[in-house]
């Protein structure tokens, strides 16, 4: 699991490194020296134009020590000091030695309207103006210079962030520099991963600066990004002498009319990801719809009198089921009528064992949140931005662009583990532990590709799972079929369906 770090912990982190012997202006001569070491893999720097965008605080210090190692590339390089004169010590000290180089360093505030031509024209651009500590709006002057090297022909590169992206909350809000390489130091951080802000960091790379690991291992995070090591924490071995009740039993309340895509999908899933054995409630006349496409299920079929609710055989079977349960699946296709109200709340306030909440469910807990806090089983909610939206209040626009801070917001509130589904899914603990998935492309953007990642998680919640480290796993798992699916398939072609028939294949990886 890589460790991801907010502006405040990366500070933490450099202070610890100090503390163990080393010195801050070691690590940014490390930082410096490491960003043209990942230039030169890629290209051949000799006699190439270079223009380094420096600020006046550590990221331009970072920056003096790139544009110094870019010389003794042979490239030609001009600083351009876009605030003047180094504030920070260390960068006063990196600024010094251009003294003796062929470096060339000039004023932005002496030469605005030259600049932006430069950087059009050169092979290599070098973004060290804010680093980590950024936050707010970069001020309005900076913006043609940011556009300009956004939009150079050369390759641009930013140290650390891009200048103008807010490292802990992933905002943008005022001009952004739009780099083709983001080189990170010693870790990743919020900023790459939380939109918008990875829309501007093109491809990350982390680059060890002088840190100890067992330094970076211990330091405090405020993100983790799952990994092939997070599913296989949640995969049981399996026993040769157990069965079917080993590996739990999972109750799936699922599917109306018009909507048993939806139960077929999450209950095939279930099935393929593990679950002993899965119980899916329906209403009996789409007991042969369902079952056609996952027969190894059970079915437990619901028969409703004149007025729409429950007959009292039916509400003895579907007591007896959840009785029998060790994990419930709760919404995907259920509808949002009267009658699916009715057994949603039936199943949250007489369920005692782990519940997803999933679609449907969502949009009808929505309607009455507060019954969220009246539920003693343990519960992981599955909303898509519109679904997050209804639960909160607030639009969908609110919602994308403080994706972290409203999921763990929630999640605290509400005492739940919240995966908030899209580009970037977020898990969310009660305990503000969070996840950050980087598994997953546009492909899975299809109705039913929700259905199966409910599926998945259901069904490691039936095998034992907690709640945070089932969520955590699939969707690893999911996004990892994704991407299968896509390559195989293309994004254009691949179904939620597809991605279902890729679990076998994942799941005999991970065993070996």
């Amino acid at each position: 699991m890589m460790k991801v770090l907010d502006a405040a912990q990366s500070r933490q982190l450099e202070e610890r490194a100090v503390q163990a012997g080393l010195r801050l202006l070691d690590l940014m001569e490390n930082a410096g020296a490491a960003a043209v070491r990942f230039l030169r893999k890629k290209y051949d720097l000799n006699q190439k134009r270079c223009v380094v965008l420096c600020g006046k605080g550590n990221n331009g210090g970072d920056g003096f020590v790139a544009a110094r190692r870019l010389e003794e590339c042979g490239a030609k390089v001009i600083v351009v000091l876009m605030e003047g004169e180094p504030a920070t010590d260390n960068a006063r000290h990196m600024y010094s030695l251009l003294g003796g180089t062929g470096v060339k360093v000039i004023r932005y505030e002496d030469n605005a309207p030259y600049v932006p031509q430069m950087l059009e024209s050169s092979d290599f651009i070098l973004d060290g103006v804010y680093g980590a500590g950024f936050h707010g709006s970069a001020p309005l002057f900076m913006e043609p210079v940011f556009q300009a090297a956004s939009q150079s022909r050369g390759v641009t590169l930013a140290l650390d962030i891009p200048s103008g992206a807010n490292c802990t909350t992933g905002a943008v809000e005022g001009p952004c520099v739009m780099a083709d390489y983001t080189v990170s130091f010693s870790t990743l951080k919020n900023g790459h991963l939380l939109q918008p802000a990875k829309g501007c960091c093109g491809q990350v790379v982390v680059v060890p600066i002088g840190i100890d690991t067992a330094l970076i291992s211990s330091q405090e995070s405020s993100l983790e990004v799952p990994g092939q090591e997070t599913a296989l924490a949640a995969l049981k071995p399996r026993n040769p002498e157990s069965n079917k009740g080993d590996y739990g039993r999972l109750l799936c309340l699922c599917g109306s009319e018009g909507m048993t895509g939806a139960a077929s999908m999450s209950v095939r899933a279930a099935l393929r990801s593990g679950a002993g054995l899965v119980n899916a409630v329906l209403p009996r006349e789409l007991y042969p719809l369902v079952a056609a496409h996952a027969q190894e299920a059970v079915y437990t079929l619901l028969d409703f009198n004149a007025s729409g609710g429950l007959t009292s055989e039916a509400q003895g079977r579907l007591a007896q089921a959840l009785a029998k349960s060790d994990a419930l699946l709760l919404g995907c296709g259920l509808g949002t009528g009267k009658t699916a109200a009715e057994l949603l709340r039936q199943c949250l306030l007489g369920a005692e064992k782990p519940i997803v909440l999933d679609a449907d469910g969502i949009n009808l807990a929505a309607r009455n949140i507060d019954i969220l806090k009246t539920v003693k089983a343990p519960m992981v909610l599955t909303p898509h931005p519109g679904e997050m939206a209804r639960l909160t209040g607030r639009t969908v626009a609110e919602i994308q662009l403080h994706r972290l801070e409203t999921a763990r917001a929630f999640a605290r509130e509400y005492g739940v583990v919240l995966v908030l589904k899209g580009a970037g899914t977020i898990v969310a603990s009660p305990s503000g532990r969070a996840w950050v998935n980087i598994t997953g492309n546009p492909g899975m953007a299809k109705g039913g590709s929700g259905d199966v990642l409910a599926g998945i998680l259901a069904s490691l919640l039936a095998q034992g799972c907690s709640p945070e480290e089932a969520a955590a796993a699939a969707v690893w798992l999911h996004g990892t079929a994704g991407d299968r699916c896509a390559q195989r398939l293309s994004q254009t072609a691949m179904l939620p369906t597809d991605m279902i028939e890729e679990l076998p294949g994942l799941f005999s990886e991970l065993g070996r």
